[in-house]
Order: C-alpha cells, then structure tokens, then sequence
C-alpha cells in the first residue's frame, strides 16, 4: 500500500510540475499578445511584429483596419485563456487525488470542464482564424491553420470528455457497490 502511494504521489508531483510549465507557456504567450494589442492601441497602428494569428497578412496586399484587428485580437486572447480555465480544471482534479476522492462527482464535472475549456480554445481560434482569412479575402488555405498546437489541444479535449465519462460510470459502479454491502 505504501508502495502504491509513492507512486500517487509521484504522479501528483510530475503532473505539478507539467501544469507549472503549462501555466508559464500560457503566460508568456498571454504577454506577447497583450503586448501585441498594447502596441496596436497606443500607436493606433499595426505594430511591425506580425499578428500572433496563424493567418499570415504581413506579405499580402490586403488592408485591414486597425480597429479590425483590435477584435481579432481581443477574440484571440479571449479564446486562449481557455487554456487557464482547462488547466486549473486539471490541477482540481490532482487535489482531489490527492485527498484521495476519486470517484467523486467533482472529478468527473472537473474533467468535463477542462475538456470544454480546451475544446473552445481549439474552435474558437480555429473560428478567429477563418473569420480573418475570410474578412481578408485572402487565397490561403484552411488546412493551414492547423497547427500541432490545435491538434493536441483538440485530442487533449476530448479525452477529458472520455476521463470524465469514466470517472462518472466509476461513480455509479461505487454507489451500486455500496448499495449491495
């Protein structure tokens, strides 16, 4: 048994640390944006720097206006703070392990939250994404915009669907099994 907890600690002290580094790469990518849109404000015009979309405008002849961009900024921003709300979803359910509450309802809605989260950051800047190349008129391509980054976001999304529908079943198996004693 004791064995059995190191290991859960262990695994709690490695997810720590993952949710430590993904919480710094959501920062500074946070503040390349903020920076970003600061530079758009104060100037009132597209900064040298290109636009932290995955839609290149920056070689194209295609004029858009400062205040355009401004939504588009500020929808991507938006958009990528889901990723916050998906980690701090994760780290709940770590704590609960932690306290050894596992087939709780709050893991399996903590699941489900953080798979929603990180769903909507995927769609939302995939959406942002189309909406700009569409505004822009532009020839690109929507496969394109498919980055690594997205595809693990969206795998990562629906397995916290999946981790949530286990630990709901797991739930219901528990209560039935108590039930029975």
């Amino acid at each position: 048994m004791k064995n059995k907890s190191k290991q859960t600690e262990k695994g709690i002290k490695a997810f720590n640390t993952l949710y430590i580094i993904g919480i710094a790469f959501v920062i500074i990518k946070l503040l390349d944006y903020f920076q970003w849109t600061y530079q758009l404000i104060s100037k009132w015009s597209i900064p040298d720097e290109p636009f932290f979309s995955k839609v290149n405008l920056m070689d194209s002849k295609v004029e858009i206006s400062v205040t355009v961009y401004l939504i588009f900024a500020i929808a991507y921003i938006i958009a990528f703070g889901f990723i916050f709300l998906g980690l701090y979803q994760l780290n709940k359910t770590t704590k609960l392990f932690a306290e050894k509450k596992i087939f709780q309802q709050e893991v399996s809605s903590a699941f489900k939250k953080a798979g929603k989260s990180f769903l909507i950051f995927t769609f939302g800047t995939l959406i942002i994404d189309i909406a700009l190349l569409a505004y822009a008129l532009t020839s690109n391509r929507v496969v394109d915009l498919l980055s690594t980054e997205l595809l693990v976001f969206l795998i990562l999304g629906y397995l916290m669907f999946f981790l949530a529908d286990i630990f709901k079943e797991g739930i219901i198996l528990q209560q039935e099994n108590e039930l029975t004693i």
